[in-house]
């Protein structure tokens, strides 16, 4: 009998530098590391102690160049824009943390987000896009007020546990002023041809009607399924549908295109 032999197998050498996003860390998961470091600092930290914040994360293999532009990008451009770190001041150092940020690192991750592919009728989990989507709503506030000048806006939405279906609610004010008393709007970024599911839908319309909201306002960056587009027009929802009718709507209204449509992990 033949001695037994023990295969061996070759090791691949660890990678010594990479992007986050090839080591498994979305733009959003390096966001709140971002943030959970600048807390720890004391509200401020420089690019550099973020940089080694995510590294330590990533150990042994450290950013690559475009990894670090990556992460960048997502702190100067996209956790601004979403409202959870302050934008770059010259009189003040390093990147600071707003109270809108820090309440974003208390709560829990986001879990993996329900849509209905509109071309297949499945439903999909995704991995949210929760600061991009901040960000967005953001813009569609600014949005409504050119809109609807005369209505006092609430961003509801900012805190996603008393949401209840919508993420603005409009009211008018002044005996003068024309439009409806209420508004309610509800905004989603999804990818393209992504729908809301049937319970995110009714959710909304739900917190329409316990409002007692006069006119409903549902703006999506996907689609609509059929279904939704045929309710909609039932109930005199009216829709804003897909990235070039946001875009077209904004620009009427004298606002520039939302610059984060692209859902990417690389700077533009």
């Amino acid at each position: 009998m033949k001695p037994a032999t023990m295969a061996t197998t070759r090791q691949q050498p660890a990678r010594k530098e990479a992007t986050g996003s090839d080591m498994g860390l979305s733009g959003d998961d390096q966001i709140r590391i971002a943030l959970e470091d600048i807390v720890a600092r004391g509200g401020t930290a420089q690019m550099a102690e973020i940089y080694e914040a995510v590294e330590r994360r990533m150990a042994p293999t450290r950013l690559s160049d475009q990894g670090r532009a990556s992460l960048r990008f997502f702190v100067n451009r996209i956790a601004v824009k979403a409202g959870f770190i302050y934008p770059h001041d010259k009189e003040q150092p390093g990147w600071r943390i707003t109270p809108e940020g820090r309440e974003y690192v208390q709560a829990a991750p986001a879990p993996p987000e329900e849509t209905i592919d509109v071309d297949t009728g499945k439903v999909e989990a995704t991995q949210p896009n929760a600061v991009r989507g901040a960000a967005f709503e953001r813009y569609v506030l600014d949005l409504l007020r050119r809109l609807h000048p005369h209505h006092a806006w609430f961003h509801q939405g900012e805190r996603k546990s008393a949401e209840r279906g919508l993420d603005f609610v409009g009211d008018r004010v002044g005996e003068r002023s024309e439009g409806p008393s209420s508004i309610g709007v509800q905004a989603k970024f999804h990818r393209a041809n992504a729908a809301p599911t049937t319970t995110e839908w009714l959710k909304f319309l739900a917190g329409c009607f316990a409002r007692r909201i006069e006119h409903g306002i549902f703006i999506t960056t996907d689609r609509l399924t059929t279904d939704q587009r045929r309710e909609a027009g039932e109930a005199r929802v009216v829709v804003i549908e897909g990235r070039e009718e946001i875009a077209r709507i904004a620009k009427t209204h004298g606002l520039e295109e939302f610059e984060l449509f692209e859902d990417t992990d690389r700077p533009e």
